[in-house]
């Protein structure tokens, strides 16, 4: 069977969704629309796909079964409820939505609509992620100590200057949580668990003119008892690669984007040294450390691969909507606490 995909915003993130379903041979790419016209059509002729006049009319044409939401962050709400009262799939971008409340929207219209959604999160997808997940289900780690991620960028002010909603949190959420660590925030709740509660504080340290924050440092408590931190800023130059550290009574996991810093155990595999070699050399890339445009392609491809998987199995996407949503509550969390002073429970 060929799955139609259609495609809601030309952003950025619109053209790695096209190029990852050109890359699955029992999917197409049938169609695309925008609110702005002339931006739709032109990637309609980039990707060779059908222009619709509207989201309506996308997600009723016969053509699409599955649609891929890239519209701005507090946007998704709207387009994903067309599609799924359509009866159709739904990919979305990450956030899920903006808060919770919308998100649990979503959620439950799907449920009623008996269709499948799917939060993004290519991180996850990534074969340097999946063998630390590994690590994590077989007890490698002994007792979970720590789980630290760290996603220090640099964003020019034109960044936010040339697309305002950057700067709206009604629209993006938030800054430098929301908009750019969610991935690593998303990939340590997978490593280590939920979240029991949450200490933070978040600034403006190094832009002018935005109502969202640029910096952020949270320490975290999870259910099992180890402690965490997040830090996230879009304000320090140069940047620095996106670091996770997994840390526990057995071993210890450090990465940068895709390059393995540290893997010891002090039970040794006979594969740790074949997962050290495969991992030392990579090309450490794709992570958006100055360039927001600097994103690869590998897990968009998989992990919308994984949705067409769940289609023709008849099980739902690896990342469903209630799974995506519990980042977007952790980072809820992260907000109240830096705006109240106080520790918030999850």
């Amino acid at each position: 069977m060929d799955h139609g995909f259609g495609i809601i915003g030309t952003g950025d993130i619109a053209a790695v969704h096209a190029r990852a379903i050109g890359t699955i041979a029992n999917a197409h790419l049938a169609g695309v629309t925008d609110i702005v016209r002339d931006k739709a059509h032109a990637f309609g002729e980039q990707f060779n796909c059908n222009v619709f006049d509207s989201a309506s009319a996308l997600v009723n044409s016969p053509e699409i079964e599955i649609v891929c939401i890239c519209t701005p962050s507090g946007t998704h709400l709207e387009p994903a409820l067309l599609a799924i009262d359509a009866g159709r799939h739904c990919i979305i971008e990450k956030p899920l939505e903006v808060t919770v409340s919308r998100c649990r929207t979503i959620i439950e219209a799907a449920k009623k609509k008996n269709v499948l959604v799917a939060g993004i999160f290519p991180m996850r997808f990534l074969d340097i992620n999946m063998e630390v997940r590994k690590a994590v289900e077989s007890g490698r780690f002994g007792k979970m100590i720590m789980g630290d991620v760290y996603v220090k960028w640099f964003r020019s002010q034109t960044y936010y200057d040339q697309v305002k909603w950057r700067g709206d949190p009604e629209i993006s959420g938030g800054g430098a949580v929301m908009n750019q660590a969610i991935h690593s925030v998303d990939l340590l709740r997978w490593m280590m668990g939920e979240v029991k509660e949450v200490s933070a504080f978040s600034a403006m340290l190094g832009h002018h003119d935005l109502d969202v924050e640029d910096t952020a440092v949270a320490t975290l408590r999870f259910e099992n008892g180890a402690l965490g931190v997040i830090e996230a800023s879009t304000a320090v130059f140069p940047g620095s690669y996106k670091r996770m550290e997994i840390l526990g009574t057995g071993g210890s996991v450090i990465t940068e984007e895709e390059t393995i810093v540290k893997w010891e155990f002090s039970e040794e595999s006979d594969l740790d040294n074949e997962i050290r070699l495969r991992f030392s050399g990579e090309e450490t890339v794709g992570g958006g450390v100055t360039d927001p445009k600097a994103i690869k392609d590998t897990g968009h491809i998989r992990q919308i691969s994984d949705m067409v998987e769940a289609l023709e199995t008849g099980r739902p996407p690896v990342i469903d909507a209630e799974e995506a949503a519990k980042a977007v509550e952790i980072i809820e969390a992260i907000y109240k606490s830096a705006r109240t002073g106080m520790t918030v429970s999850l």
